[in-house]
């Protein structure tokens, strides 16, 4: 069960990773497009129609794809004041309960995203632009980011209870 869990996790990892990567390469895209919609704007003076639309969608995309590459690297903000003044074991189960108030929310979230998607696609939503762009596609994003941070939050208390088994501090700077 250890090895398969173990994993799982590795893999929830790769996951993030790669989408760490794409969103990287989507920020470059981003900034192109960006940058021809100005000079267009301002040089040609004739706006492109679909950039600002299409920046709006890549931005909404890289957001919430990005959201399990930033977990994984600890990128999220976290308040450590009090973790810190705790004991080991404290400042331990003080990191798994947040973890597990973590996921309740990813999961929660995932799932409240599940419901607006399936408006999206039962209404046929279209932007209201002149591209009319149907809407379950990035909206698919919000769906896949949300649950691929339920996963890596998941990974997360997995590894955590690992680490406690071994008895080893979860914070850094917790005392022994």
């Amino acid at each position: 069960m250890r090895r398969l869990a173990d994993g799982l996790a590795r893999i929830i990892d790769r996951i993030a990773d790669a989408l760490g990567t794409i969103c990287g390469v989507i920020v470059v895209f981003m900034g192109c497009l960006i940058l021809f919609e100005v000079f267009m704007r301002y040089v040609v003076g004739r706006p492109p129609l679909l950039a600002d639309e299409l920046s709006r969608y890549i931005l909404v995309a890289m957001t919430f794809l990005g959201m399990s590459y930033v977990w994984k690297e600890k990128g999220h903000v976290r308040v450590e004041a009090l973790a810190t003044r705790l004991s080991r074991v404290k400042a331990n189960r003080l990191r798994i309960v947040t973890l597990v108030i973590a996921l309740v929310f990813a999961v929660a979230l995932f799932i409240g995203s599940l419901d607006f998607l399936e408006r999206s696609f039962s209404q046929n939503r279209t932007s209201d632009s002149w591209m009319h762009m149907p809407l379950k596609y990035p909206e698919s994003t919000i769906v896949i980011g949300f649950l691929l941070l339920s996963a890596q939050v998941g990974a997360s208390i997995w590894r955590a209870v690992g680490i406690v088994k071994s008895g080893g501090a979860l914070e850094e700077g917790a005392p022994k």
